[in-house]
Protein backbone atom coordinates (compact mmCIF):
# COMPACT_ATOMS: atom_id res chain seq x y z
CA UNK A 1 0.00 0.00 0.00
CA UNK A 2 1.44 3.36 -0.63
CA UNK A 3 0.52 6.72 1.18
CA UNK A 4 0.44 10.34 -0.30
CA UNK A 5 0.77 12.84 2.05
CA UNK A 6 -0.02 16.90 2.41
CA UNK A 7 0.48 18.60 5.43
CA UNK A 8 -0.21 22.00 5.99
CA UNK A 9 1.60 24.02 8.84
CA UNK A 10 -0.14 27.00 10.06
CA UNK A 11 -0.09 29.57 13.10
CA UNK A 12 -2.21 27.71 15.19
CA UNK A 13 -3.08 24.17 13.82
CA UNK A 14 -0.88 21.70 11.73
CA UNK A 15 -3.09 20.12 9.16
CA UNK A 16 -3.26 16.59 7.52
CA UNK A 17 -5.09 15.01 4.55
CA UNK A 18 -3.74 11.50 4.00
CA UNK A 19 -4.74 9.20 0.94
CA UNK A 20 -3.99 5.33 -0.03
CA UNK A 21 -5.72 6.07 -3.15
CA UNK A 22 -8.96 4.31 -2.00
CA UNK A 23 -9.62 6.09 1.58
CA UNK A 24 -8.45 9.50 2.36
CA UNK A 25 -8.28 10.70 6.29
CA UNK A 26 -6.84 14.10 8.21
CA UNK A 27 -5.27 14.73 11.43
CA UNK A 28 -5.34 18.08 13.31
CA UNK A 29 -2.53 19.11 16.12
CA UNK A 30 -1.36 22.25 17.66
CA UNK A 31 1.25 23.98 16.18
CA UNK A 32 4.32 23.87 18.82
CA UNK A 33 6.25 27.08 17.73
CA UNK A 34 9.41 26.37 20.13
CA UNK A 35 9.90 22.88 18.00
CA UNK A 36 7.71 22.88 15.32
CA UNK A 37 9.32 19.53 14.18
CA UNK A 38 7.03 17.92 17.24
CA UNK A 39 3.85 19.43 14.82
CA UNK A 40 4.80 17.15 11.65
CA UNK A 41 5.65 14.04 13.84
CA UNK A 42 2.32 14.28 16.07
CA UNK A 43 0.09 15.03 12.44
CA UNK A 44 1.88 12.24 11.29
CA UNK A 45 1.38 9.81 13.85
CA UNK A 46 -2.04 10.94 13.74
CA UNK A 47 -2.24 9.97 10.08
CA UNK A 48 -0.90 6.22 10.76
CA UNK A 49 -3.57 6.26 13.40
CA UNK A 50 -6.33 6.65 11.00
CA UNK A 51 -5.12 3.94 9.05
CA UNK A 52 -4.43 1.53 11.84
CA UNK A 53 -0.84 1.12 11.29
CA UNK A 54 2.38 1.78 12.96
CA UNK A 55 4.12 5.14 12.68
CA UNK A 56 7.16 3.29 11.42
CA UNK A 57 5.16 1.25 8.74
CA UNK A 58 3.16 4.05 7.53
CA UNK A 59 6.44 6.36 7.02
CA UNK A 60 8.32 3.71 4.85
CA UNK A 61 4.75 3.08 3.02
CA UNK A 62 4.88 7.25 2.21
CA UNK A 63 5.41 7.39 -1.57
CA UNK A 64 4.48 11.17 -1.78
CA UNK A 65 5.28 13.54 1.03
CA UNK A 66 5.15 17.05 0.80
CA UNK A 67 4.99 20.01 3.29
CA UNK A 68 3.47 23.71 3.27
CA UNK A 69 4.34 26.17 6.01
CA UNK A 70 3.97 29.78 6.94
CA UNK A 71 7.79 29.87 9.10
CA UNK A 72 8.11 32.42 6.27
CA UNK A 73 5.53 34.52 6.53
CA UNK A 74 5.37 34.03 10.70
CA UNK A 75 9.32 35.68 10.10
CA UNK A 76 8.17 38.41 7.79
CA UNK A 77 5.17 39.32 10.32
CA UNK A 78 7.32 39.14 13.27
CA UNK A 79 10.64 40.52 12.16
CA UNK A 80 12.03 37.21 13.23
CA UNK A 81 14.38 36.18 10.21
CA UNK A 82 18.44 36.62 10.05
CA UNK A 83 20.39 39.14 10.42
CA UNK A 84 21.58 39.91 6.94
CA UNK A 85 24.69 41.92 5.46
CA UNK A 86 24.27 43.48 2.20
CA UNK A 87 27.05 44.39 -0.43
CA UNK A 88 25.87 46.98 -3.17
CA UNK A 89 28.01 48.89 -5.34
CA UNK A 90 28.91 52.67 -3.72
CA UNK A 91 26.98 55.43 -3.75
CA UNK A 92 23.54 53.14 -3.50
CA UNK A 93 23.45 51.93 0.13
CA UNK A 94 20.69 54.21 0.96
CA UNK A 95 18.48 53.11 -2.26
CA UNK A 96 19.61 49.35 -2.66
CA UNK A 97 18.88 50.75 -6.51
CA UNK A 98 15.69 51.97 -6.11
CA UNK A 99 14.09 55.29 -6.59
CA UNK A 100 13.51 56.10 -2.91
CA UNK A 101 15.67 56.96 0.29
CA UNK A 102 15.59 55.23 2.53
CA UNK A 103 14.67 52.07 0.68
CA UNK A 104 11.48 50.34 1.63
CA UNK A 105 13.75 47.20 3.09
CA UNK A 106 15.73 49.11 4.95
CA UNK A 107 14.61 49.14 8.74
CA UNK A 108 12.35 46.06 7.82
CA UNK A 109 14.63 43.28 6.39
CA UNK A 110 18.17 44.48 7.01
CA UNK A 111 19.68 47.08 9.56
CA UNK A 112 20.76 50.54 7.82
CA UNK A 113 24.28 50.00 9.26
CA UNK A 114 24.54 46.05 7.66
CA UNK A 115 24.46 47.85 4.40
CA UNK A 116 28.24 48.52 2.83
CA UNK A 117 29.42 49.83 -0.06
CA UNK A 118 32.06 47.97 -2.48
CA UNK A 119 33.30 49.45 -6.00
CA UNK A 120 33.66 46.00 -7.96
CA UNK A 121 36.93 46.50 -9.14
CA UNK A 122 38.36 47.16 -5.05
CA UNK A 123 41.06 45.34 -3.84
CA UNK A 124 40.96 41.84 -2.24
CA UNK A 125 41.63 43.04 1.27
CA UNK A 126 38.98 46.41 1.18
CA UNK A 127 36.70 43.54 0.87
CA UNK A 128 37.34 41.32 3.31
CA UNK A 129 38.04 43.61 6.02
CA UNK A 130 34.14 44.73 5.12
CA UNK A 131 33.42 40.92 5.24
CA UNK A 132 35.43 40.95 8.82
CA UNK A 133 33.21 44.28 10.24
CA UNK A 134 29.67 42.22 9.33
CA UNK A 135 30.51 39.29 11.24
CA UNK A 136 31.59 41.15 14.04
CA UNK A 137 27.96 42.95 13.75
CA UNK A 138 26.56 39.40 13.99
CA UNK A 139 25.59 38.99 10.59
CA UNK A 140 24.57 35.26 9.53
CA UNK A 141 24.22 36.16 6.21
CA UNK A 142 25.45 38.08 3.18
CA UNK A 143 24.08 39.30 0.19
CA UNK A 144 26.17 40.79 -2.73
CA UNK A 145 24.57 42.27 -5.08
CA UNK A 146 25.80 44.87 -7.63
CA UNK A 147 24.10 46.19 -10.88
CA UNK A 148 23.26 44.33 -14.07
CA UNK A 149 26.26 45.17 -15.89
CA UNK A 150 28.72 43.93 -13.08
CA UNK A 151 27.44 40.40 -12.85
CA UNK A 152 30.83 38.42 -13.21
CA UNK A 153 31.50 41.23 -10.32
CA UNK A 154 29.70 39.44 -8.01
CA UNK A 155 30.71 36.06 -8.84
CA UNK A 156 34.27 37.24 -8.58
CA UNK A 157 33.60 38.43 -4.83
CA UNK A 158 32.31 35.60 -3.77
CA UNK A 159 34.99 33.14 -4.39
CA UNK A 160 37.08 35.83 -2.92
CA UNK A 161 34.95 35.77 0.39
CA UNK A 162 34.45 31.88 0.00
CA UNK A 163 38.36 31.34 0.17
CA UNK A 164 38.78 33.47 3.07
CA UNK A 165 35.66 32.48 5.02
CA UNK A 166 35.38 28.48 3.73
CA UNK A 167 32.48 26.60 4.90
CA UNK A 168 33.81 23.97 6.73
CA UNK A 169 34.71 27.01 9.69
CA UNK A 170 32.48 27.67 12.43
CA UNK A 171 32.62 31.32 11.38
CA UNK A 172 32.07 30.88 7.38
CA UNK A 173 29.78 33.17 6.25
CA UNK A 174 26.65 32.23 3.99
CA UNK A 175 26.64 34.11 0.42
CA UNK A 176 23.69 34.79 -1.86
CA UNK A 177 24.29 36.26 -5.35
CA UNK A 178 21.37 39.01 -6.37
CA UNK A 179 21.30 36.87 -9.57
CA UNK A 180 20.85 33.63 -8.25
CA UNK A 181 17.71 34.83 -6.39
CA UNK A 182 15.92 36.58 -9.35
CA UNK A 183 17.39 36.76 -12.59
CA UNK A 184 15.78 39.91 -13.46
CA UNK A 185 17.25 43.23 -14.96
CA UNK A 186 15.87 45.69 -12.39
CA UNK A 187 18.71 46.05 -9.88
CA UNK A 188 16.37 47.48 -7.02
CA UNK A 189 13.74 44.16 -7.65
CA UNK A 190 16.77 41.87 -7.92
CA UNK A 191 18.57 43.37 -4.33
CA UNK A 192 15.20 42.99 -2.35
CA UNK A 193 14.38 39.58 -3.52
CA UNK A 194 18.15 38.47 -2.36
CA UNK A 195 17.95 40.21 1.08
CA UNK A 196 14.58 38.86 2.21
CA UNK A 197 15.41 35.20 0.83
CA UNK A 198 18.83 35.59 3.06
CA UNK A 199 16.39 36.80 6.04
CA UNK A 200 14.55 33.62 6.00
CA UNK A 201 17.07 31.59 4.55
CA UNK A 202 18.46 29.95 8.32
CA UNK A 203 15.00 30.04 10.27
CA UNK A 204 13.27 28.12 6.87
CA UNK A 205 16.50 25.51 6.61
CA UNK A 206 16.50 24.63 10.11
CA UNK A 207 12.55 23.51 9.89
CA UNK A 208 12.92 22.01 6.86
CA UNK A 209 16.18 20.15 7.17
CA UNK A 210 16.00 19.35 10.47
CA UNK A 211 12.60 18.16 10.17
CA UNK A 212 13.14 15.62 6.89
CA UNK A 213 16.17 14.30 8.75
CA UNK A 214 14.34 13.33 11.62
CA UNK A 215 11.54 11.78 9.28
CA UNK A 216 14.53 9.94 7.10
CA UNK A 217 15.44 8.30 10.48
CA UNK A 218 12.04 7.25 12.04
CA UNK A 219 11.66 5.37 8.20
CA UNK A 220 10.32 7.56 5.56
CA UNK A 221 11.94 6.78 2.33
CA UNK A 222 11.45 9.26 -0.54
CA UNK A 223 12.66 13.23 -0.37
CA UNK A 224 10.02 15.67 1.56
CA UNK A 225 9.16 18.12 -0.98
CA UNK A 226 8.50 21.75 0.32
CA UNK A 227 5.23 23.46 -1.07
CA UNK A 228 6.45 26.31 -2.85
CA UNK A 229 4.62 29.74 -3.76
CA UNK A 230 3.35 29.27 -7.32
CA UNK A 231 2.01 25.62 -6.64
CA UNK A 232 4.68 24.34 -7.50
CA UNK A 233 7.08 21.28 -4.98
CA UNK A 234 10.67 20.58 -5.52
CA UNK A 235 13.10 18.86 -2.67
CA UNK A 236 14.90 21.11 -0.36
CA UNK A 237 18.28 21.49 -1.84
CA UNK A 238 16.39 23.29 -4.88
CA UNK A 239 13.77 25.35 -2.76
CA UNK A 240 14.92 28.86 -2.07
CA UNK A 241 13.60 30.27 1.34
CA UNK A 242 11.50 33.08 -0.60
CA UNK A 243 9.95 30.98 -2.65
CA UNK A 244 7.88 28.95 0.34
CA UNK A 245 6.46 32.41 1.31
CA UNK A 246 2.48 31.81 1.52
CA UNK A 247 2.52 27.83 -0.24
CA UNK A 248 -0.16 26.65 2.58
CA UNK A 249 -2.75 29.78 1.34
CA UNK A 250 -1.77 29.10 -2.07
CA UNK A 251 -2.50 25.44 -2.02
CA UNK A 252 -5.66 25.83 -1.09
CA UNK A 253 -6.42 28.54 -3.40
CA UNK A 254 -5.72 26.01 -6.06
CA UNK A 255 -7.89 23.17 -4.87
CA UNK A 256 -10.56 25.92 -4.86
CA UNK A 257 -9.80 26.50 -8.28
CA UNK A 258 -9.96 22.98 -9.47
CA UNK A 259 -13.53 22.82 -7.30
CA UNK A 260 -14.85 25.57 -9.07
CA UNK A 261 -14.03 24.00 -12.47
CA UNK A 262 -15.81 20.54 -11.25
CA UNK A 263 -18.72 22.29 -10.13
CA UNK A 264 -19.11 25.05 -12.72
CA UNK A 265 -18.89 28.13 -10.57
CA UNK A 266 -17.93 30.82 -12.97
CA UNK A 267 -16.57 33.15 -9.43
CA UNK A 268 -15.93 32.18 -6.58
CA UNK A 269 -14.31 33.60 -3.69
CA UNK A 270 -11.85 31.78 -1.59
CA UNK A 271 -12.79 32.39 2.20
CA UNK A 272 -10.20 30.56 4.32
CA UNK A 273 -10.29 31.07 8.02
CA UNK A 274 -8.40 29.21 10.37
CA UNK A 275 -7.13 30.16 13.41
CA UNK A 276 -4.96 33.43 12.90
CA UNK A 277 -5.76 34.99 9.87
CA UNK A 278 -8.53 34.70 7.15
CA UNK A 279 -7.03 34.78 3.66
CA UNK A 280 -8.95 35.59 0.64
CA UNK A 281 -8.62 34.76 -3.19
CA UNK A 282 -10.70 35.24 -5.92
CA UNK A 283 -11.30 32.60 -8.82
CA UNK A 284 -12.48 33.34 -12.09
CA UNK A 285 -13.16 30.46 -14.75
CA UNK A 286 -11.65 27.92 -12.77
CA UNK A 287 -8.12 30.09 -12.28
CA UNK A 288 -6.83 32.92 -10.49
CA UNK A 289 -4.33 35.47 -11.36
CA UNK A 290 -0.46 35.22 -10.26
CA UNK A 291 1.23 38.44 -8.68
CA UNK A 292 4.73 38.31 -9.93
CA UNK A 293 6.14 40.99 -7.81
CA UNK A 294 4.16 41.18 -4.90
CA UNK A 295 4.79 43.81 -1.97
CA UNK A 296 5.52 42.04 1.10
CA UNK A 297 5.92 44.50 4.16
CA UNK A 298 5.70 47.10 1.46
CA UNK A 299 8.54 45.61 -0.27
CA UNK A 300 8.72 44.99 -3.70
CA UNK A 301 9.93 41.37 -4.41
CA UNK A 302 10.26 38.74 -7.34
CA UNK A 303 7.65 35.82 -6.36
CA UNK A 304 5.03 34.87 -8.35
CA UNK A 305 2.33 34.68 -5.47
CA UNK A 306 -1.33 34.41 -5.75
CA UNK A 307 -3.31 37.06 -5.86
CA UNK A 308 -4.47 36.45 -1.92
CA UNK A 309 -5.32 39.14 0.80
CA UNK A 310 -4.85 38.70 4.11
CA UNK A 311 -6.87 39.91 7.11
CA UNK A 312 -6.36 39.56 10.68
CA UNK A 313 -9.15 37.48 11.66
CA UNK A 314 -9.23 34.01 12.51
CA UNK A 315 -10.49 31.94 15.69
CA UNK A 316 -7.96 32.85 18.21
CA UNK A 317 -8.12 36.90 17.15
CA UNK A 318 -8.42 38.81 20.23
CA UNK A 319 -11.59 41.31 20.49
CA UNK A 320 -11.35 44.30 22.30
CA UNK A 321 -12.60 47.87 22.84
CA UNK A 322 -11.05 50.68 20.42
CA UNK A 323 -10.60 54.44 21.31
CA UNK A 324 -14.15 55.35 20.04
CA UNK A 325 -15.99 52.40 22.73
CA UNK A 326 -16.72 49.85 19.80
CA UNK A 327 -15.36 46.16 20.02
CA UNK A 328 -12.49 45.05 17.50
CA UNK A 329 -11.30 41.65 16.43
CA UNK A 330 -7.89 41.20 15.19
CA UNK A 331 -5.30 41.15 14.18
CA UNK A 332 -3.80 40.13 17.51
CA UNK A 333 -3.97 36.64 18.18
CA UNK A 334 -3.86 34.27 21.20
CA UNK A 335 -2.97 30.96 18.86
CA UNK A 336 -3.04 27.76 20.08
CA UNK A 337 -0.86 28.28 23.00
CA UNK A 338 -2.43 30.15 25.44
CA UNK A 339 -4.97 30.35 22.69
CA UNK A 340 -8.45 31.35 23.43
CA UNK A 341 -9.81 31.76 26.74
CA UNK A 342 -12.16 28.34 26.00
CA UNK A 343 -9.44 26.36 25.65
CA UNK A 344 -8.19 26.47 29.21
CA UNK A 345 -4.72 26.68 28.82
CA UNK A 346 -4.34 30.23 30.32
CA UNK A 347 -5.99 32.42 27.72
CA UNK A 348 -7.73 35.06 29.29
CA UNK A 349 -8.52 37.79 26.65
CA UNK A 350 -11.76 37.20 24.45
CA UNK A 351 -11.66 35.58 21.63
CA UNK A 352 -13.57 35.02 18.06
CA UNK A 353 -13.51 31.25 19.33
CA UNK A 354 -14.93 32.06 23.11
CA UNK A 355 -17.68 33.86 21.03
CA UNK A 356 -18.72 30.86 19.01
CA UNK A 357 -18.82 28.81 22.58
CA UNK A 358 -21.13 31.41 24.33
CA UNK A 359 -23.38 31.90 22.08
CA UNK A 360 -23.72 27.62 20.98
CA UNK A 361 -21.67 27.30 17.91
CA UNK A 362 -19.51 25.33 19.51
CA UNK A 363 -20.61 23.02 22.01
CA UNK A 364 -19.06 23.56 25.87
CA UNK A 365 -17.10 20.00 26.53
CA UNK A 366 -16.65 19.67 22.90
CA UNK A 367 -13.26 18.37 22.05
CA UNK A 368 -10.80 20.06 19.51
CA UNK A 369 -7.61 18.78 18.50
CA UNK A 370 -4.94 18.99 21.25
CA UNK A 371 -6.55 17.69 23.84
CA UNK A 372 -8.41 20.56 24.07
CA UNK A 373 -12.10 20.72 25.87
CA UNK A 374 -13.73 23.67 25.78
CA UNK A 375 -15.11 25.77 28.34
CA UNK A 376 -18.18 27.81 28.04
CA UNK A 377 -17.87 29.31 31.96
CA UNK A 378 -13.98 30.26 31.12
CA UNK A 379 -15.22 31.45 27.30
CA UNK A 380 -17.87 34.32 29.28
CA UNK A 381 -15.69 35.36 31.93
CA UNK A 382 -13.14 36.35 29.42
CA UNK A 383 -16.21 38.15 27.45
CA UNK A 384 -18.15 39.45 30.14
CA UNK A 385 -16.15 42.72 30.26
CA UNK A 386 -16.90 43.76 26.45
CA UNK A 387 -20.70 44.61 27.34
CA UNK A 388 -20.60 44.95 31.17
CA UNK A 389 -20.87 41.94 32.20
CA UNK A 390 -23.32 40.13 30.06
CA UNK A 391 -21.59 37.43 28.11
CA UNK A 392 -23.80 37.25 25.42
CA UNK A 393 -24.36 40.86 24.18
CA UNK A 394 -20.51 40.79 24.22
CA UNK A 395 -20.66 37.62 22.06
CA UNK A 396 -22.80 39.54 19.48
CA UNK A 397 -20.55 42.04 19.56
CA UNK A 398 -17.89 40.21 18.62
CA UNK A 399 -19.57 38.59 16.14
CA UNK A 400 -21.09 41.48 14.23
CA UNK A 401 -17.36 43.01 14.69
CA UNK A 402 -15.68 40.05 13.05
CA UNK A 403 -17.95 39.39 10.22
CA UNK A 404 -18.54 43.50 9.58
CA UNK A 405 -14.67 42.89 8.69
CA UNK A 406 -14.49 40.42 6.49
CA UNK A 407 -17.47 41.49 4.50
CA UNK A 408 -15.61 44.55 3.75
CA UNK A 409 -12.61 42.99 2.53
CA UNK A 410 -14.19 40.58 0.34
CA UNK A 411 -16.20 43.71 -0.76
CA UNK A 412 -13.16 45.31 -1.43
CA UNK A 413 -11.79 42.57 -3.46
CA UNK A 414 -14.86 42.35 -5.69
CA UNK A 415 -15.03 46.10 -6.52
CA UNK A 416 -11.12 46.44 -7.52
CA UNK A 417 -12.27 43.29 -9.71
CA UNK A 418 -15.29 44.89 -10.41
CA UNK A 419 -17.65 42.05 -9.84
CA UNK A 420 -21.27 41.78 -8.54
CA UNK A 421 -21.43 40.07 -5.34
CA UNK A 422 -24.61 38.24 -6.76
CA UNK A 423 -22.32 36.91 -9.28
CA UNK A 424 -20.11 34.91 -6.56
CA UNK A 425 -20.10 31.40 -5.22
CA UNK A 426 -18.05 31.67 -1.37
CA UNK A 427 -15.83 28.98 -0.62
CA UNK A 428 -15.79 28.25 2.87
CA UNK A 429 -12.70 26.39 4.30
CA UNK A 430 -10.27 26.89 7.02
CA UNK A 431 -11.03 25.82 10.61
CA UNK A 432 -13.46 28.48 11.28
CA UNK A 433 -14.20 28.92 7.80
CA UNK A 434 -17.84 27.01 7.85
CA UNK A 435 -19.39 28.84 11.13
CA UNK A 436 -18.95 32.33 10.01
CA UNK A 437 -19.16 32.50 6.18
CA UNK A 438 -23.06 32.30 5.67
CA UNK A 439 -23.11 35.89 8.22
CA UNK A 440 -20.59 37.29 6.21
CA UNK A 441 -21.97 36.04 3.06
CA UNK A 442 -25.34 37.95 3.79
CA UNK A 443 -23.61 41.34 4.85
CA UNK A 444 -21.53 40.95 1.88
CA UNK A 445 -24.05 40.71 -0.66
CA UNK A 446 -23.54 37.05 -1.67
CA UNK A 447 -26.54 34.59 -1.91
CA UNK A 448 -24.52 31.11 -2.88
CA UNK A 449 -21.82 29.29 -0.12
CA UNK A 450 -19.99 26.10 -0.63
CA UNK A 451 -18.17 24.45 2.46
CA UNK A 452 -16.46 21.24 2.58
CA UNK A 453 -16.65 17.83 4.55
CA UNK A 454 -13.02 18.40 5.15
CA UNK A 455 -13.16 22.20 5.62
CA UNK A 456 -10.54 22.53 8.40
CA UNK A 457 -7.74 20.66 6.42
CA UNK A 458 -8.66 22.33 3.11
CA UNK A 459 -5.58 23.52 2.32
CA UNK A 460 -3.70 20.17 3.35
CA UNK A 461 -5.89 18.32 1.28
CA UNK A 462 -4.76 21.03 -1.88
CA UNK A 463 -1.26 20.01 -0.48
CA UNK A 464 -1.79 16.25 -1.17
CA UNK A 465 -3.64 16.22 -4.20
CA UNK A 466 -1.92 18.91 -6.51
CA UNK A 467 -0.22 17.92 -9.31
CA UNK A 468 3.90 17.67 -9.02
CA UNK A 469 4.68 20.54 -11.13
CA UNK A 470 8.00 22.51 -11.06
CA UNK A 471 9.68 25.12 -13.44
CA UNK A 472 12.71 26.00 -14.62
CA UNK A 473 14.06 29.36 -16.21
CA UNK A 474 17.17 30.47 -17.92
CA UNK A 475 17.51 33.99 -19.69
CA UNK A 476 18.97 33.84 -23.32
CA UNK A 477 21.52 35.80 -24.31
CA UNK A 478 22.00 37.28 -28.15
CA UNK A 479 23.49 34.46 -29.16
CA UNK A 480 21.61 31.55 -27.61
CA UNK A 481 19.79 28.79 -29.48
CA UNK A 482 16.08 28.76 -27.74
CA UNK A 483 15.50 25.34 -28.76
CA UNK A 484 19.02 24.13 -27.35
CA UNK A 485 18.52 26.30 -23.99
CA UNK A 486 15.03 24.48 -23.25
CA UNK A 487 16.63 21.13 -23.91
CA UNK A 488 18.68 21.80 -21.03
CA UNK A 489 16.17 22.33 -18.85
CA UNK A 490 14.27 19.78 -19.93
CA UNK A 491 17.03 17.19 -19.13
CA UNK A 492 17.26 19.16 -15.61
CA UNK A 493 13.47 18.33 -15.26
CA UNK A 494 14.10 14.60 -15.80
CA UNK A 495 17.22 14.04 -13.22
CA UNK A 496 15.26 16.05 -10.65
CA UNK A 497 11.96 13.79 -11.36
CA UNK A 498 14.34 11.04 -10.97
CA UNK A 499 15.60 12.31 -7.93
CA UNK A 500 12.56 13.11 -5.93
CA UNK A 501 11.56 9.51 -7.14
CA UNK A 502 8.37 10.59 -9.58
CA UNK A 503 7.90 8.50 -13.30
CA UNK A 504 9.45 10.06 -15.65
CA UNK A 505 7.70 8.38 -18.30
CA UNK A 506 4.30 9.82 -16.95
CA UNK A 507 5.99 13.85 -17.04
CA UNK A 508 4.37 16.54 -19.48
CA UNK A 509 7.08 18.91 -20.11
CA UNK A 510 6.45 21.86 -22.10
CA UNK A 511 8.73 25.07 -22.82
CA UNK A 512 7.89 28.83 -23.62
CA UNK A 513 10.03 31.61 -24.31
CA UNK A 514 8.63 34.22 -23.02
CA UNK A 515 9.68 38.24 -23.70
CA UNK A 516 9.95 41.16 -21.62
CA UNK A 517 7.25 42.80 -23.59
CA UNK A 518 4.54 40.08 -22.43
CA UNK A 519 4.92 37.94 -25.91
CA UNK A 520 5.40 34.39 -25.05
CA UNK A 521 5.92 32.14 -27.63
CA UNK A 522 6.66 27.75 -27.57
CA UNK A 523 10.64 27.94 -27.49
CA UNK A 524 10.75 25.39 -30.33
CA UNK A 525 10.18 28.72 -32.81
CA UNK A 526 13.17 30.62 -33.78
CA UNK A 527 12.94 33.68 -31.73
CA UNK A 528 12.97 36.86 -34.29
CA UNK A 529 15.76 39.76 -34.49
CA UNK A 530 16.26 41.99 -30.99
CA UNK A 531 14.83 39.29 -28.56
CA UNK A 532 15.51 41.77 -25.89
CA UNK A 533 16.65 39.01 -23.34
CA UNK A 534 13.84 36.81 -23.30
CA UNK A 535 13.56 33.84 -20.66
CA UNK A 536 13.13 30.60 -21.75
CA UNK A 537 10.92 28.84 -18.97
CA UNK A 538 10.20 24.76 -18.47
CA UNK A 539 7.02 23.49 -16.75
CA UNK A 540 7.26 19.84 -15.60
CA UNK A 541 4.11 18.46 -14.77
CA UNK A 542 3.86 14.54 -13.04
CA UNK A 543 0.32 13.19 -13.04
CA UNK A 544 1.69 10.69 -10.80
CA UNK A 545 -0.51 11.55 -7.43
CA UNK A 546 -2.18 8.66 -5.26
CA UNK A 547 -5.21 10.14 -4.15
CA UNK A 548 -9.07 9.65 -3.17
CA UNK A 549 -12.05 11.11 -2.79
CA UNK A 550 -12.84 11.46 1.39
CA UNK A 551 -16.03 9.33 0.58
CA UNK A 552 -15.76 8.44 4.57
CA UNK A 553 -15.89 11.93 5.17
CA UNK A 554 -19.26 12.60 3.96
CA UNK A 555 -21.87 14.21 5.40
CA UNK A 556 -23.70 11.38 7.52
CA UNK A 557 -26.04 14.06 8.45
CA UNK A 558 -27.22 15.87 5.38
CA UNK A 559 -27.37 13.34 2.62
CA UNK A 560 -27.25 14.30 -1.16
CA UNK A 561 -30.34 16.15 -1.79
CA UNK A 562 -31.45 16.74 1.33
CA UNK A 563 -32.48 20.23 1.96
CA UNK A 564 -31.65 21.71 5.69
CA UNK A 565 -32.71 25.04 6.34
CA UNK A 566 -31.34 27.71 8.62
CA UNK A 567 -30.93 28.74 11.00
CA UNK A 568 -29.05 25.45 11.85
CA UNK A 569 -25.85 24.03 12.51
CA UNK A 570 -24.39 21.03 10.35
CA UNK A 571 -21.60 18.70 12.05
CA UNK A 572 -19.49 16.68 9.51
CA UNK A 573 -16.96 14.97 10.84
CA UNK A 574 -16.18 17.45 13.84
CA UNK A 575 -16.57 20.49 11.27
CA UNK A 576 -19.62 22.86 12.07
CA UNK A 577 -20.90 24.64 9.26
CA UNK A 578 -23.69 27.23 10.38
CA UNK A 579 -26.29 28.05 8.56
CA UNK A 580 -28.20 31.19 8.97
CA UNK A 581 -31.77 31.98 9.10
CA UNK A 582 -33.38 32.61 5.37
CA UNK A 583 -30.93 30.20 4.22
CA UNK A 584 -30.70 26.57 3.76
CA UNK A 585 -28.56 24.09 2.53
CA UNK A 586 -28.19 20.81 0.52
CA UNK A 587 -25.54 17.77 0.22
CA UNK A 588 -23.89 18.63 -2.53
CA UNK A 589 -21.55 15.36 -3.95
CA UNK A 590 -20.26 12.95 -0.91
CA UNK A 591 -17.94 16.27 0.60
CA UNK A 592 -19.64 19.75 0.22
CA UNK A 593 -23.07 21.13 1.24
CA UNK A 594 -24.34 23.99 -1.19
CA UNK A 595 -25.95 26.36 0.94
CA UNK A 596 -28.36 29.55 -0.71
CA UNK A 597 -30.68 32.30 0.63
CA UNK A 598 -34.00 31.93 0.06
CA UNK A 599 -35.20 34.41 -2.73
Amino acid sequence: MTYSVGIDMGGTFTDGYFSDGEQAMIAKVPTTHFDLTRSVMACLAGGAEAFDVSLEHFLGDIGLFRLATTIGTNAVVTGTGDPVGLMVEAGAEKSLYGSSEPAPALGVFIRPDHVVGVDPDVAAEAVLALCRDLVQQGVRHTVVSLRGSHRQAESDLRELVRDRYPVHYLRSMPLTMGWETAEVDDDDLRTSTAVLNAYLSRPMAKLLYRTEGILQQAGLSVPMLAARSDGTFSRMPRTTAISTYSSGPAAGLGLAAAEARRYGDAVVVGFDMGGTTLDLGLVRDGSYQVDETPEIRGVRVRLPVPGIVSVGLGGSSIASVDSSGSVAVGPASAGAVPGPAAFGRGGAEPTLTDADVVLGLLADGQSLPGEIVLDADRAADALAPLAGGDAEAAARLVHAAAHAKAADAIGNVLSAAEIDPAEVTLYAFGGAGGLHAGSVAELAGIGRVRSYAAGGVFSARGVAEAAVEQRYQAALGPDDDPVEVADQLAARARLDLEAERLPVTEAQITATAHHRSGRSQPAAARIDADPSDPVIRVDVTSNWQPSAPISDLGAASSEPGEEVAGPSLINISGAVHAIPAGWAARGDGVDSLLWERAG
